[in-house]
């Protein structure tokens, strides 16, 4: 098998100049080694290992200037079952208008040892497909075709590009490990960019020079390329843990930013400026602050419409905030920008969320109430870096209301949060305010002041005929936890079953609610269901809260060297009443504990109310929506401890 394969190896190495790269890095290329792994030696528990990750950006002279290419090759052997989702693949491109990057010579194989030959699958571009992301951004989508455990997958492919600033970032980091990664640009002199390391403090190998072949010529300027190298070997899997903003902010990668444009024709053009500039920029643009000032001089007649003059200012916010809500229809697109004209928008009340927010902002202000947008980079699109002032890192704008002197975060776009209540994905440390005038630039802290958690009331019969409990379960939640089941309940049910974990139940009947419009109240689902015990001997084994407590810890590795990040600090709590069956006692309940710090919180109590009922109340509460990396051992313990307390049994035995 595995000589027929090395033969294979060695005739295509001699046939084909490869200059210095390795064969088995060359697209269309294998080896034995390629399907002799069963596992990786260095992770034996990696579902999955990419083989090599090679990229390159540069750029090529075309009719109007420049054209900006960046090219990816890679190879991926799928180690089981697990690893078929490192299989499947999404290239995002850029588009702006009708002018958007294209991906070009997309090409991809799996190849599968069977019958002691290669046997090749090419990907079919038939099942290619691309979907929208936001104004902003397309993607690609596929999984490669016929794979199995073994599988050996590669895939490349090209994005040509109008769009400078789009330089491609580089993750030398994934899902599953990397034996070789490689990032090569070739920088020509009129775009400068600057670049940040994150992750790392250094590469395997990192090589810089000039390129000297054949000269290339812009006008009466002649130059050479400047070529960079950054080599990473043996770079371990992200272990994408719970209580994350982005694994983006994490792995290892390189970011590149365009900083400066030196004219071939001279003069040299700063992109990379500071913040007041580019808060000057946000207001100066057609679709931000011109499609704000238009918005502003638009809505009067819909807030003097309102007649809220005898109002207080927080019962004006409050109206204005629901009539926003039931008025405007959020398209479901995120965006820095508008999508439409103000007038547009007007006639049709939908739009994405600078659309909507923009609109929110003037109706306060035409009632008197200061407001302001606050530029923000949402969880799933990354931390902001502060030292470098770029508007490509915001990707969403929010609502700031001055009141009694401090700003109150607002956003109009899910008609089912309450007041206040700003989507989850806005909680990423802080905002940019976009004011103008303003000598200083001004931070805004994105953190929730809602009270949020779950509470579930049990009442469970045993039904001894049957080895199990009958159960009547009522869920109640409070805040961003209420927000999100009231979403779910509406748009998937089966999400909404695996987030309370239900399907540890045998359901009786439908979930049944109570207050899905009415969101000053808790929302609130009742339901029946069976839930099985444990029979040994003459003794049952009763598990009060009915697996519905969290039964596997979050927090994995040994260590963690970033935060723990909760997204707005919960409780969970249970209160269940057992009813003890007819010629049966207790025989062991688990004992009390009683835990409070200033991060935490954690009691449980089992308590006899007379012969034939007990009831078992457990409480735990994360307290912060963030815990720093120092605190993850103690994290990890108190996940342990719920865990561990909160699955025990109640023992009853027959007398």
């Amino acid at each position: 098998m595995y000589r027929r394969l090395l033969l294979i190896c060695i005739f295509l190495i001699s046939t084909v100049n490869l200059f210095a790269q390795s064969p088995t890095q060359t697209f269309g290329r294998f080896c034995a080694d390629d399907f002799k792994m069963e596992r990786y030696d260095k992770d034996p528990d990696a579902e999955a290992v990419m083989l090599y990750d090679i990229g390159s950006s540069y750029f090529l002279q075309s009719n109007d200037g420049y054209t900006l290419y960046f090219e990816r090759r890679m190879k991926i052997k799928v180690l089981n079952k697990s690893g078929f989702k490192h299989t499947e693949f999404e290239i995002p491109f850029y588009i702006k208008g009708n002018v958007e990057e294209q991906v070009e010579e997309l090409e991809g194989n799996t190849y599968n040892y069977e019958n002691n030959a290669v046997r090749k699958t090419p990907l079919d571009m038939k099942s290619v497909f691309e979907q929208k992301i936001n104004e902003r951004w397309k993607v690609k989508k596929f999984a490669m075709p016929d794979v199995k455990e073994g599988s050996v997958i590669e895939l490349k492919y090209k994005i040509s590009s109008p769009y400078f600033f789009n330089f491609r970032s580089w993750a030398f980091q994934h899902k599953i490990p990397v034996v070789y990664s490689q990032y090569i640009t070739k920088m020509i002199p009129f775009y400068e960019y600057t670049f940040l390391l994150q992750g790392a403090n250094k590469f395997d190998s990192n090589l810089s020079y000039e390129d000297r072949g054949l000269e290339s010529h812009f006008g009466s300027i002649t130059y050479h390329d400047m070529i960079y190298e950054y080599v990473m070997k043996d770079i371990p899997a992200f272990k994408d843990e719970a209580f994350i903003t982005s694994m983006d902010d994490y792995v290892i990668k390189l970011d590149f930013q365009l900083a400066a444009f030196h004219s071939p024709m001279g003069g040299n053009q700063q992109i990379m400026s500071t913040w007041p500039a580019l808060i000057n920029d946000m207001l100066d643009d057609d679709n931000f602050g011109g499609y704000q000032k238009k918005m502003q001089k638009k809505v009067k007649s819909i807030a003097e419409g309102m007649n809220l003059t005898s109002m207080s200012v927080s019962d004006k916010l409050k109206y204005v905030d629901q009539y926003v809500k039931s008025h405007c229809t959020w398209n479901g697109s995120e965006s820095k920008f508008s999508s439409k004209s103000a007038g547009d928008f007007l006639t049709t009340k939908t739009g994405n969320s600078t659309d909507i927010n923009l609109f929110y902002a003037a109706l306060l202000n035409s009632l008197g109430i200061e407001a302001y947008p606050i530029l923000i980079s949402t969880r799933s699109n990354g931390k902001l870096k502060y030292n470098y002032p770029f508007l490509q890192f915001f990707d969403y704008a929010l609502v700031g209301a001055i009141v009694d002197g401090q700003y109150i975060l607002l956003d109009g776009t899910d008609p089912l949060s309450r007041f206040r209540e700003i989507p989850t994905d806005c909680f990423n440390d802080k905002g940019l305010l976009i004011k103008k005038n303003k000598e200083a630039i001004e931070w805004i802290s994105m953190s929730s002041n809602t009270e949020s958690g779950v509470h579930f009331k049990i009442d469970l019969a045993p039904a001894l005929d049957r080895d199990s409990v009958s159960g009547k379960f009522s869920v109640v939640s409070l805040g961003y936890d209420a927000l999100g089941l009231r979403n779910e309940f509406l748009s998937d049910i089966k999400k909404l079953k695996n987030k309370l974990q239900l399907n540890n139940l045998t359901l009786l009947d439908s979930l049944k609610d109570t207050n899905l419009h009415d969101l000053d109240k808790p929302f609130e689902l009742d339901f029946k269901a069976n839930h099985s015990f444990d029979k040994i001997e003459d003794k049952i084994l009763i598990t009060p809260f009915c697996n519905l407590v969290i039964n596997e810890n979050p927090l994995k590795q040994n260590t963690r060297n970033y935060p723990i990040d909760m997204v707005y600090p919960k409780v969970r709590s249970f209160s269940t009443t057992i009813h003890i069956p007819s010629g049966y006692k207790v025989y062991d309940i688990p004992s009390t504990s009683n835990i409070n710090t200033d991060d935490y919180k954690m009691q449980y109590q089992v308590r006899q109310v007379d012969d034939s009922t007990l009831t078992v109340v457990g409480i735990y509460e994360f307290k912060k929506d963030v815990y720093p990396p120092n605190s993850y051992f103690e994290m990890k313990k108190v996940f342990d401890r719920v865990i561990d307390k909160f699955n025990q049994k109640i023992v009853l035995v027959k007398m």
